[in-house]
């Protein structure tokens, strides 16, 4: 649950917290910012996506060309879940967000 300062909680997919991982330490301080952003503000914490990742937001450092993809998971208990971070590349980053996202589809 979220502490006084914390407003939301954070939950990783399996698969984002590997890309977290593999992060190297300047852009893990990059990332860790941005959660820290995202447990404050939730949902407002990014931009709006579209398509299949229409109820799911980016924060994003474009100089390092990473993105954060997330989504809230429950109305009531605040919870945010990462679903994906990596580079844009490609968009690499939605694509694995939004097969990730496919596994909770009926």
């Amino acid at each position: 649950m979220p502490n006084k300062t914390e407003a939301y909680a954070i939950v990783y997919l399996a698969e984002a917290r590997n890309d977290y991982q593999r992060l190297d330490g300047s852009q893990k301080v990059f990332v860790d910012k941005g959660l820290n952003r995202i447990r404050k503000f939730g949902m407002q914490a990014g931009q709006p996506l579209a398509g299949s990742l229409i109820n799911c937001r980016k924060l994003k450092n474009k100089r390092m060309g990473l993105r954060i993809v997330f989504r809230q998971v429950d109305q009531e208990i605040q919870i945010i879940q990462i679903l994906a971070i990596g580079k844009r590349a490609d968009k690499a980053v939605y694509r694995d967000a939004a097969q990730r996202l496919s596994q909770f589809k009926d």
